[in-house]
């Protein structure tokens, strides 16, 4: 039986919290790394763990999973959010830092075997740059450097606009402007380029980028050494917050056009871990448009099992040196989703709460419960 630790920094990530029932009811045994009350706490699919009482620095979250992964002989680790994978990716150079042969080594190489270096797929724009130097359909950008880009610079891009910045994350770094004058002058605007209230990182950019028209769609996948082992492909409905922000109400499918993209952006990477792409099914019919890559599970990894693609049983097969056990997806099937609590946050009165297959986790009493109770206080409105 295979190990998986989590490591997250983040209190309420609801995606996050789903995660260890997915594992466990794959194979799994699950260790977690969290913040001392935090959602994923309140699994009950959990065979052990560290949780923190106050905000660690990057690289003593990082020891502390070098030191979780160790003690629970971890196969897999997993970074559930942007900022966790960020500090992971700085394990190799903490090995000087700990004694050579202790358990805290063991768990630093065993991070670094998962995060080997810097995760670049969250510099968003030269993310798109590589995908668009390997083929791939991407929307038109440019970088804005302050003081020196104009509004003539921008021209051959179309109206309207999207200004993105590096690091960007569930529609934060996200604006749409009306055209390439706004955009140089919201380029400017500092609360777009704070990260949660901090500075942003030396290397963090901002791109105008075209706005392609179509549907925004996604894939969920796991992946071992570049390659993909499974995935499958889903459309949004509605947004939480709109209309960047992630989804909240999805159509499962089945794009096979989506999934090559997204096993090429695997292979590009040489990805190995739970991710996803976002993509735009353009209107005018062509190929898939990449957005971005997501070096961490979605919120969505969960529903492998409902999708027809068991994303977290194809990771437990592959590293148990098994043919990769996964399903596979109905190309005619479609099912509507209304992922919990996000749909309940943007609407609570909508249909698609009782119209569509609504993901509550009733399995885990005590998550359903708190998660009822904080959402209110989250999300006033």
């Amino acid at each position: 039986m295979p190990t998986a630790l989590l490591v997250s920094s983040a209190m309420y990530r609801f995606g996050t919290a789903r995660m260890p029932v997915a594992l466990k009811t794959a194979g799994f045994r699950v260790h977690v790394v969290c913040p001392k009350n935090s959602l994923l706490l309140f699994s009950d699919f959990l065979d052990g763990g560290i949780s923190f009482s106050s905000s660690l620095t990057a690289d003593d979250l990082a020891i502390t999973a070098a030191r979780a992964a160790a003690e629970a002989q971890a196969d897999i680790v997993i970074a559930c959010e942007e900022s966790a994978a960020v500090a992971l990716a700085g394990a190799g150079r903490l090995l000087d830092r700990v004694p050579a042969t202790g358990a805290e080594a063991w768990g630093l190489r065993a991070i670094g075997a998962w995060y080997g270096g810097p995760p670049w797929e969250a510099l968003r724009s030269r993310c798109v740059e590589r995908a668009a130097a390997a083929g791939i359909r991407t929307p038109r950008q440019i970088t804005i450097e302050p003081g020196r880009t104009v509004a003539a610079d921008l021209a051959g891009l179309g109206t309207p606009l999207l200004l993105k910045r590096d690091y960007s994350s569930a529609g934060r770094g996200v604006v749409p402007v009306a055209d390439a004058r706004q955009a140089i002058e919201r380029a400017s605007d500092p609360a777009l380029h704070n990260l949660d209230g901090t500075p942003p990182p030396a290397d963090c950019g901002l791109v105008a980028q075209e706005f392609v028209h179509g549907r925004a769609a996604s894939v969920s996948f796991a992946a071992l050494n570049g390659r993909m082992l499974a995935g499958f492909t889903y459309t949004a409905l509605q947004h939480q917050p709109a209309p960047f922000g992630p989804a909240s109400v999805i159509e499962l499918g089945h794009d096979p056009a989506l999934l090559e993209t997204a096993r090429r952006m695997v292979e590009l990477a040489g990805y190995s871990g739970f991710g996803g792409i976002d993509a735009i099914l353009p209107e005018d019919g062509g190929p898939p448009v990449f957005l971005e890559f997501n070096g961490r599970p979605t919120q969505t990894t969960h529903l492998g099992r409902l999708a027809g693609a068991d994303l977290c049983r194809a990771m437990a097969s592959a590293l148990a040196g098994q043919p990769v056990a996964a399903g596979t997806a109905d190309p005619a099937a479609r099912k509507t989703v209304s992922l919990f609590p996000a749909e309940w946050i943007r609407d609570p009165y909508s249909r698609y709460l009782t119209e569509a297959y609504h993901d509550v986790p009733w399995n885990e009493r005590r998550m359903t419960a708190a998660i009822i109770s904080i959402t209110p206080q989250l999300h006033p409105g």
